[in-house]
C-alpha cells in the first residue's frame, strides 16, 4: 500500500456493469409508470436552503508543520502538496444550495433508522472540469451523518443492491452472510439527530487534492493511482458567534419518536426533520455554522478504497479552511418541491483536481450520471444549471 493511491478492483468493469444494469431495471421497476422518478437512494427530500460557504485565507504552512510532527508522511510527501487549490486556492464566499435528506432508497417515516445527508452544491467555482460534470460552475459535495459507507466493494455492492431489489427477506439474508457489512449498516443508521442543523456531516470516501503530471482519467480502476495528496471532507456544528465553539450532539427524543410512530400508524405522517428545518430557519434570527474541514491521509493502511475503515481523527487530523452559513430564510416547502427534486447532485461534478478516488466512487461515476439522466428524461426536463439567486414561489 502506498500514500495517496487507489487502486483497482478484481473483477471491477464486470461488476460495475452488472450494478448499472440493476440499477437501470430498478429505475424502470420503481418509476417506468409513474410521473416522477426519485432518486435511487436518499429519496426523501426534506428541505433545500440557501446559504454560504466561506473559503479562509488559511495557513498551509501551519498545517504541514502539523503533518510534520504528527504523522508518517516524508518531507518530500508534505513538500508536494499544494493544499490551495481548486475550491481552496483563495479566499472567497460562495453561495450554496443544500439539500437535506434521508438515506433509504424509499421515502419512510423519520423515526426509522438512517443516516441524514447533507449534499452541498457551491456555486461560481471556476476552473477546468471534470468530464463528468453536469453543470459549468459548480462544485458537489456529497456528506452524511457517518464516517462511514457499509459497503466494502464493487463486488458487495453487486450483491447487496441485487438482493434489495428481490425484496422480502433477501437483503438481511445478504447482511447476516456479511457480518462486517451489517455490524457497519447498523452503527451508521442507528443516530437520530435533534436537528439536521446541528448534525456533524462527512463526506465518507475520499478525493484527490491535485493530479499527477501527466494524469490520465482512463487509468483510475485499471492500473493503481497515485495522487500528490487526497483528503476527506467534514462539515462540523460550531457556534454562530465568535469563537465558533464545536456544539454537542443531540438526540431525538426518543418519547417523541415513539408517538410519531404511533400516529404512523393510524395513517399520520412523520415528516419531524422537515418541519423542524422549515420552523427553525422561519426564526427571524436563525443562524447555523459549519466548519468546512479537510483530512489528509496519513498512512497508506488508512484505505481509500475501503470507505468502511475510519481515518481516526488522533492520527488523521482535521483542519479547518471555510466555513459554511445557513441564516433565516422562508421555507415553503410544497412551493419549491419541483425545483428540489429536479436539483442534481453528484459527486462527479466539479473540478478536475478535486478528483473523486477510491473503488465506491468510480463506480458512482456511472450510476449517478445514469439515475440522473434517467429522472430528468422521465419529466422532459431541460436541466438548468442553478445561478444561487432563484426565488422559489
Amino acid at each position: 500500500m502506498k500514500f495517496f493511491t487507489e487502486y483497482p478492483e478484481k473483477e471491477e468493469e464486470k461488476y460495475s456493469a452488472l450494478v448499472a444494469q440493476a440499477a437501470r431495471t430498478n429505475m424502470d421497476n420503481l418509476y417506468k409508470n409513474a410521473d416522477r422518478a426519485l432518486r435511487d437512494t436518499h429519496a426523501k427530500t426534506h428541505v433545500c436552503v440557501k446559504g454560504t460557504l466561506e473559503i479562509f485565507d488559511f495557513d498551509a504552512a501551519a498545517i504541514k508543520e502539523t503533518l510534520k510532527q504528527r504523522t508518517a508522511l516524508t518531507d518530500s510527501q508534505i513538500g508536494g502538496m499544494l493544499l490551495k487549490q481548486g475550491l481552496l486556492a483563495a479566499p472567497k464566499q460562495y453561495p450554496v444550495w443544500l439539500r437535506f435528506a434521508n438515506g433509504r432508497s424509499k421515502v419512510m417515516h423519520d423515526y426509522e433508522s438512517d443516516t441524514r445527508s447533507m449534499s452541498v452544491k457551491i456555486i461560481g467555482v471556476e476552473g477546468e472540469r471534470l468530464s463528468r460534470s453536469h453543470e459549468s460552475h459548480t462544485q458537489d459535495i456529497i456528506t452524511q451523518n457517518a464516517e462511514i459507507f457499509f459497503i466494502k466493494t464493487i463486488k458487495n455492492y453487486y450483491g447487496f443492491f441485487t438482493s434489495v431489489m428481490k425484496g422480502s427477506f433477501f437483503p438481511l439474508l445478504w447482511l447476516f452472510l456479511h457480518p462486517k457489512q451489517f455490524s457497519a449498516l447498523k452503527t451508521i443508521t442507528g443516530r437520530y439527530p435533534k436537528s439536521l442543523l446541528t448534525e456533524r456531516y462527512w463526506s465518507g470516501s475520499a478525493s484527490a487534492l491535485g493530479l499527477p503530471s501527466n494524469f490520465d482519467p482512463n487509468q483510475p480502476g485499471k492500473v493503481s493511482v497515485t495522487y500528490p495528496a487526497v483528503v476527506k471532507y467534514a462539515f462540523t456544528p460550531v457556534a454562530n458567534t465568535p469563537p465558533y465553539g464545536r456544539l454537542p450532539y443531540e438526540d431525538r427524543p426518543e418519547a417523541e419518536r415513539d408517538r410519531a410512530q404511533a400516529v404512523s400508524q393510524q395513517g399520520g405522517q412523520d415528516n419531524y426533520y422537515r418541519d423542524q428545518l422549515i420552523q427553525t430557519l422561519g426564526d427571524p434570527d436563525a443562524k447555523y455554522c459549519w466548519a468546512f474541514e479537510i483530512q489528509i491521509q496519513t498512512r497508506p493502511d488508512l484505505s481509500i478504497d475501503d470507505v468502511t475503515l475510519i481515518w481516526p481523527e488522533v492520527e488523521a487530523p482535521f483542519f479547518k479552511v471555510g466555513r459554511l452559513t445557513v441564516e433565516h430564510q422562508k421555507v415553503e416547502f410544497e412551493k419549491q418541491c419541483e425545483f428540489c427534486e429536479n436539483l442534481r447532485f453528484s459527486p462527479w461534478n466539479g473540478l478536475a483536481v478535486h478528483r473523486p478516488v477510491g473503488a465506491l466512487n468510480r463506480l458512482r461515476s456511472r450510476i449517478y450520471t445514469l439515475v440522473g439522466d434517467y429522472r430528468h428524461q422521465k419529466q422532459g426536463i431541460n436541466y438548468q444549471e442553478p445561478t444561487g439567486h432563484e426565488i422559489l414561489k
